[in-house]
């Protein structure tokens, strides 16, 4: 099965195929949707995106290579105060901690009458995961200008981090208790076994 047939198609018939970057902000009260361009955009899985129009950008969005995890950043600008005194109000109850991802949409433009439209190929594909960290604020003294940025750490950079537990015995009769199976632990490091032992 194809990844994604109905772009496949219609690149392999000649249409023109474009692509978007979405960005889904799962908020404590509700899900934000955006994407990069300009209008609602309604992807084949029902879910409306409403356009940033050249008001936000997003860097960082990298894969981890080399065992680094980068930090990405999502920017919004506007010359709205109150958006501005949302973001710092309700950051810690809103976003700190919360997931963020980064999928892409294929879609076809094929009018030459209406060379903007946006008919999606395919269901939007995640690329990248992470969670938000921490907001930076800017005002533009000149124009007046208002920038809210969110940086966000790479999912992969949770791998180092112990999962709330350890392979203990005291650990595990903790959470489980009467539970051996971590009774030996302490005593496997340098052990040597013979195998087969006859």
């Amino acid at each position: 099965m194809d990844l994604f047939p109905e772009t496949i198609a219609m690149a392999l018939g000649g249409g023109k195929v474009e692509c978007a970057n979405l960005v889904h902000f799962d908020f404590t009260s509700a899900p934000f949707r955006i994407w990069n361009g300009e209008g609602v955009l309604r992807t084949n899985d029902g879910a409306e995106w409403p356009g940033l129009g050249g008001w936000g950008g997003m860097r960082g969005i990298e894969q981890a290579v080399n065992g680094e995890a980068p930090e990405a950043s999502f920017t919004l600008s506007t010359t709205d105060a109150d958006v501005l005194r949302l973001a710092r109000e309700e950051f810690e109850v809103e976003c700190k901690g919360r997931l963020v991802r980064v999928l892409i949409q294929f879609f076809g433009v094929d009018d030459p009458a209406d060379p903007g439209n946006q008919r999606p190929l395919d269901l939007p594909y995640p690329v990248w995961a992470g969670r938000i960290l921490t907001p930076t604020f800017t005002i533009d003294a000149d124009s007046g200008e208002r920038t809210v940025t969110l940086s966000a750490e790479s999912l992969f950079s949770l791998r180092s981090r112990p999962r709330h537990a350890m392979y203990t015995d005291r650990d595990q009769q903790r959470r489980f208790p009467g539970d051996m199976g971590f009774e030996f632990v302490p005593t496997l490091p340098n052990k040597v076994l013979t195998w087969p032992d006859f």
